[in-house]
């Protein structure tokens, strides 16, 4: 069922989209109109979010912090589907919540949360500018890519990262019509919030992370934690026509907590 029609006949790649975040926003952009493509390292979650959303939904099995995977997946978006309007850069992994890091570790932040991003974005340019002005890049940054985090180092510089990229992009390529911007969730309910909610990254039980939910609510102005359908809807305000003059910018979905 299409809600309004806001992206009938376009096309979004969303990353990522085997689950929270990436899973709601699929299915949001979906119920607007748009032929959705599904990825994520998590073949069997894209797939079921595809099949969620139907005969506009597709799934790609693909690792984001493989540059010769992220070419797969725009190759399969051009030669299945023809066009890109919407890019929904939202991969990304949590890691270590200090300085006490291996390289590898180091790697994997990086790898998906910056390097993914960069490349995915060089690889759909060609298709984002061909669709352009209908053509909108939004990347999932963080609370943390903003102000920093004292228990993620790792993960607040790699977003930060995200953050600065997306405003050169925004600058680069508007005058070819293609937007850039960037959603800031704060605390979400989502798979990875618990294990980031643990120091030891090993994660924490569900009664456990419910504790840390009401704890962040009470600091938080409207008295909740996010889901992700909050993310969601503004994403799609971002990817609509409704902004059309908005690029450059990063929206922070966090109830207030950085007001």
């Amino acid at each position: 069922m299409i809600a309004n029609g806001r992206l009938t006949d376009r096309v979004a790649l969303v990353t990522g989209g085997g689950g929270g975040i990436g899973r709601a926003t699929a299915l949001r952009l979906a119920a607007e109109g748009a032929h959705v493509v599904v990825a994520d390292i998590d073949a069997e979650g894209a797939a079921e979010t595809a099949s969620m959303i139907g005969t506009h939904g597709h799934a790609v099995g693909a690792d984001l912090a493989d540059v010769a995977e992220v070419q797969r997946v725009i190759r399969f978006v051009d030669e299945n589907l023809g066009q890109l309007n919407v890019l929904f850069c939202n991969a990304g992994v949590s890691g270590a919540a200090g300085l006490d890091v291996d390289l590898a570790a180091f790697d994997a932040v990086v790898d998906v949360n910056l390097k993914g991003a960069f490349f995915l974005t060089s690889a759909a340019m060609p298709l984002l500018k061909r669709a352009a002005p209908k053509a909108s890049i939004i990347y999932t940054s963080s609370a943390s890519g903003l102000i920093g985090s004292p228990s993620g180092v790792l993960y607040s510089m790699s977003k930060g990262g995200v953050q600065l990229m997306m405003r050169s992009v925004a600058k680069m390529y508007g005058p070819d019509g293609v937007r850039a911007n960037a959603v800031n969730p704060g605390t979400i309910v989502t798979r990875m919030a618990q294990v980031t909610a643990d120091p030891n990254r090993v994660g924490v039980s569900d009664e456990a992370f419910r504790a840390h939910a009401e704890r962040t609510a009470q600091n938080t102005p409207l008295r909740r934690v996010g889901t992700p359908e909050d993310v969601a809807d503004v994403v799609l305000f971002l990817a609509s026509d409704e902004s059309s003059f908005v690029t450059g910018v990063g929206i922070p979905v966090d109830g207030g907590a950085l007001a």
